[in-house]
């Protein structure tokens, strides 16, 4: 297992992103992973549109996963309507 850092843009629209970020801890956890650490940010503006959308609600999560489930865990995320973005770097 190796370590993660992902920083994901919710909707600022979605009614309870507390909520919404428990359903991306819990495809982390269904793909073998496990969640370290879960940071809320908060609302935020963006420095440019997205989806003509001007701001965005952050969230920070530290997590171990498998390298190979990686590319999935990106996959679905990315199938998700109220994730905007996410990123997911290497640990050192």
């Amino acid at each position: 297992m190796r370590k993660y850092e992902m920083l994901a843009i919710l909707s600022a629209e979605t009614d309870n992103q507390e909520e919404e970020s428990e359903r991306i801890s819990g495809v982390i956890n269904n793909l073998g992973g496990n969640v370290l650490k879960k940071d809320l940010w908060g609302k935020r503006q963006f420095a440019y549109p997205i989806n003509k959308k001007t701001e965005g609600f952050y969230v920070l999560f530290d997590f171990e996963l498998e390298p190979s489930q990686t590319f999935e865990l990106r996959r679905v995320l990315g199938l998700r309507p109220n994730i905007y973005r996410q990123l997911v770097t290497v640990q050192e």
